[in-house]
């Protein structure tokens, strides 16, 4: 099992990080890799809706089924990402904070992601081996999408 936790800190308020964050046409924007994706159910973006993502990772193409299983936006999202021999349970928290600047303040959108990854098969082998292949991708989105969502 590997766990990682990262932080950003998007300098635009909650209600917009969340506005990009939810909007799926934006997620290759952000999710680099990201082939295609399918909605799997019919409540999109709702606790218990299910996606299949083609992802490029690591020189190969995987599928992966993304399941929301808790959501409280604009300060929760948690999903689970499961492809051959890898389980990913990923928590995202969101806290909106006033920085001041001289005499200027400014709203900011402080990110917390939590990463927990276990294994099974070959990937047990591959994961000891490089953990960082895993544990930098999540950073790698969560910096993307402030890059991004800095530039809405």
């Amino acid at each position: 099992m590997i766990e990682c936790t990262h932080q950003v800190t998007i300098p635009q308020p909650i209600e917009k990080v969340m506005e990009l964050f939810k909007n799926q046409d934006y997620f290759k924007e952000w999710q680099k890799g990201l082939i295609s994706f399918k909605n799997l159910t019919p409540d999109i973006g709702k606790s218990d809706s299910k996606r299949s993502m083609k992802i490029k990772a690591a020189g190969t193409t995987i599928t992966m089924i993304e399941e929301i299983t808790a959501i409280d936006l604009p300060h929760l999202w948690e999903a689970t990402y499961r492809t051959n021999g890898v389980l990913n349970k990923q928590s995202n928290r969101f806290q909106e904070k006033v920085i001041k600047k001289g005499d200027q303040t400014q709203k900011v959108t402080v990110w917390d992601s939590t990463a927990t990854f276990t294994f099974t098969g070959m990937m047990r082998i591959i994961a000891k081996g490089r953990p960082q292949i895993f544990t930098s991708q999540t950073h790698q989105h969560m910096e993307d999408f402030k890059t991004f969502a800095s530039t809405m």
